[in-house]
Parts: C-alpha cells; sequence; structure tokens
C-alpha cells in the first residue's frame, strides 16, 4: 500500500509531503517554476517536496494550533481517511 507523509508546520507556513523515507534525503533544490524545495534521494530521485508559504500572512495559523506543535496527516491509496496525529515538537524556547 503506498503512503503519503504530509507534515504541516504552520508556524514556518510550509507543508512537507513525503512520499518516501525522509532519511533517504540526499540533497534538495528549489523547483524551476516556484519558491517550493524538491528533495531529491542519493539517485536524483524525488522523494517529497515542501511547499513554502503556503498560507497567506491574514492567516495565522500559530495562533489556532499552539506554537508547538506541527500536524502529520497520512493518507493512503485504500480508501480510508486520513489519520490526524497531532506532533509536539521538542526543543527549547
Amino acid at each position: 500500500m503506498a503512503e503519503i507523509e504530509f507534515l504541516l508546520d504552520p508556524v514556518g507556513n510550509t507543508l512537507n509531503m513525503w512520499w518516501r523515507n525522509p532519511k533517504l534525503v540526499s540533497y534538495s533544490e528549489e523547483s524551476d517554476t516556484s519558491n517550493d524545495v524538491i528533495v531529491y534521494d542519493k539517485n536524483g530521485v524525488p522523494i517529497g517536496v515542501e511547499i513554502l508559504g503556503l498560507f497567506p500572512n491574514e492567516l495565522n495559523m500559530s495562533k489556532a494550533l499552539g506554537k508547538k506543535e506541527t500536524l502529520k496527516l497520512l493518507a493512503t491509496t485504500n480508501g480510508e481517511p486520513m489519520d490526524y496525529k497531532p506532533r509536539k515538537k521538542s526543543g527549547k524556547r
């Protein structure tokens, strides 16, 4: 079963999508057609993308979700609903 991992960072205003293991990242580069970042493995195969500036400035998601929380959404091809899993960021303020 194919699985795509979505990581929403409301503070950084980014959305990361992974269709392969993020630990396989070798390098990344900005897209030629947008400010988004394409992430590649060591063989040059795209394994993810980071969408920058997802929300407009008027929409401040960090206030609605809490400043230390990101969202993890898993979507699969089996027709099951997406699974919402909040994750707390670690680190000191």
